[in-house]
């Protein structure tokens, strides 16, 4: 079945940086789902600054940024390299984002956090961790969803909810996946389009 995919963001002439310095000035792109868009490229070539900047977090230094969905919860949520996360209980951390008991039930099954539930958030694992800020960003019911790094320093268990999730994503259209990484995601069976971002000399 082909499904028709309207893009949730589009860029035209875009620099992306930090305090006005630019970093890297990137491809127009016209992002839709029923693909990983992986941004690839050196340490300082821009890729994080690149999705702050899609997510809404980071002004550009120049060009446009024609956002066709809202910041923050069902438009584009960003997920950080290293996970931000509330003081409080895994279950705690979930319904802030969504306080229903189905929806929360689903991502703890998706991302395998059921035995976890009543642990302080702040004392897991990096791996932990990050299945727990996938899980909550899913619970914005993103239709952009920006991933700094996905699988550094992941565990075993974190790496084998996390691909199958992309997989599931991409099968669906939605979210929009947008990920920077610096080596090759290991999505052999996903389409995948590359970004590559070279480090700018100034």
């Amino acid at each position: 079945m082909t499904i028709a995919l309207r893009a949730v963001v589009c860029t035209r002439h875009l620099t992306v940086g930090y305090a006005g310095k630019a970093a890297a000035s990137i491809p127009d792109l016209d992002l839709v789902g029923g693909l990983v868009w992986h941004v690839t490229g050196a340490n300082g070539s821009g890729k994080t600054a690149l999705l702050k900047t899609l997510a809404g977090l980071l002004a550009p230094i120049s060009g446009q940024v024609e956002r066709r969905c809202p910041m923050g919860r069902g438009g584009a949520i960003y997920v950080h390299s290293t996970p931000f996360i509330f003081a409080g209980s895994v279950k705690r951390n979930l319904t802030l984002a969504d306080p229903r008991p189905d929806a929360v039930r689903l991502v703890v099954e998706t991302f395998g956090l059921a035995t976890l539930l009543d642990r302080q958030a702040t004392t897991l694992s990096h791996g932990e961790q990050r299945r727990l800020a996938l899980a909550r960003a899913l619970l914005g019911h993103p239709s952009l969803l920006l991933v700094d790094e996905p699988e550094g320093g992941l565990d075993d268990d974190a790496i084998s909810v996390w691909r199958p999730f992309a997989a599931r994503a991409v099968e669906a259209g939605e979210p929009a996946l947008v990920v920077a990484a610096h080596h090759p995601l290991a999505l052999t069976a996903v389409p995948t389009r590359e970004i590559h971002l070279a480090k700018r000399i100034a």
